[in-house]
């Protein structure tokens, strides 16, 4: 049994030849949750991979994918309207690697931009949890795999090969209890409270939305109906997700949805905003933002959206990441100096602080950039 698709972020981690440039591991991050949402039962699969059919490599099943990302029509709601791009005043730097691998990506930060959480690894189901704090970095033990999030006090949870609940806090690692009823969980998130989201699933499939407390992780509360899936918290602890292929929140309801659309997903959740995918023409796969205060989505006029911050700034990608703030300006990261394909993945709440990936010299090394 392996965990969800999601978690298979290294089907770049799984190679054993080091995959080229063309490999975005941003993208196999946002495509490994639309699988794990469309496709539920392959979180019980006994098929190894980020997605089913996936090769050693992942090549075929990424290059497949590219056109899912393609910037679509737009739907019948209008677009965001963005400003040319302006570059961003930004210092670009490599992570430290306290332990070595062919492929290492920071995947997220917490919204204070002290703590970035990534992997290591060398290609198969070995793959390290690493945490990075005020420049040095820990290695999680061995038992962590999978991190699902990091909040502001450096608390990660996780979930590991056999579909148990992990929560590092205080140097040591926690077991996260798994319902009654249900044999194992997913876990996506910790806000800042240190209450934990995640999705307990149990025979038939049977899936619903849980939240935990770092302080008593072995005690548990059901968060939504059967059927549903939490994909994110706020610090209110308002639990967002999904329910009958819906994006929801709890409590508060349904999120809207373009017109003519029926289905969608919540990604990424900070204070009164939400970013999301919505499914377009010819199985393309589009961005959305919601200002939850207003009950407004929009689609995004970009190719991804990976992180959101409560200014309602976004993390996006059209072929090299961008900041897009709510007002519609749009800021470029700067590549590295000493060039390579460089991806972003995680931002801090006040933007000034993104982590991702730099591919050079076939290896992937994680990057931090620090802006003005």
């Amino acid at each position: 049994m392996t965990t969800s698709e999601e978690h298979r972020v290294a089907t770049l981690l799984r190679a054993a030849a080091v995959p080229g440039p063309r490999v975005d591991i941003a993208r196999a991050i946002r495509d490994g949750r639309r699988r794990r949402r469309r496709r539920q039962t392959a979180v019980a699969a006994t098929t190894a991979g980020l997605a089913v059919g996936v090769t050693a490599l992942g090549v075929p099943w990424l290059g497949a994918d590219r056109a899912v990302d393609r910037v679509a029509p737009p739907l019948a709601s209008a677009p965001v309207s963005v400003a040319a791009p302006a570059a961003l005043s930004c210092a670009a730097e490599r992570l430290p690697m306290p332990i070595d691998g062919p492929v290492a990506v920071a995947l997220s930060v917490d919204p204070t931009g002290r703590h970035v959480l990534g992997e290591i690894g060398g290609g198969e189901e070995n793959n390290h949890v690493v945490l990075w704090s005020a420049g040095s970095a820990t290695v999680l033990p061995a038992a962590a795999r999978h991190p699902g999030g990091v909040n502001a006090a450096g608390m990660v949870v996780g979930t590991d090969g056999a579909g148990a609940g992990w929560l590092w806090r205080g140097g040591g690692l926690v077991a996260v209890t798994t319902p009654a009823g249900y044999d194992r969980v997913l876990l996506y998130a910790i806000n800042g409270r240190g209450e934990i989201a995640g999705t307990a699933w149990g025979p038939g499939e049977r899936h619903r939305a849980v939240v935990w407390t770092a302080e008593h992780p072995d005690q548990y509360q059901f968060a939504a109906p059967e059927g549903s899936s939490a994909t994110g918290i706020t610090d209110d602890g308002t639990v967002f997700g999904e329910l009958g292929a819906r994006p929801y929140r709890w409590p508060g309801g349904p999120l809207a949805l373009p017109a003519g659309v029926t289905t969608g997903t919540v990604e990424a959740v900070r204070g009164q905003w939400a970013i999301g995918t919505v499914p377009g023409e010819q199985h393309m796969i589009l961005p959305v933002r919601w200002n939850l205060a207003t009950g407004e989505v929009s689609r995004l006029p970009f190719g991804s959206a990976d992180a959101v911050t409560r200014a309602g700034e976004v993390l996006a990608t059209d072929g090299a990441p961008a900041l897009l703030s709510a007002d519609g300006s749009v800021r470029r990261l700067p590549g590295l100096p000493s060039g390579g394909t460089y991806q972003a993945t995680g931002l801090s709440d006040d933007a000034r602080t993104v982590v991702g990936s730099v591919f050079e010299q076939s290896r992937y090394s994680p990057i931090v950039w620090r802006c003005n």
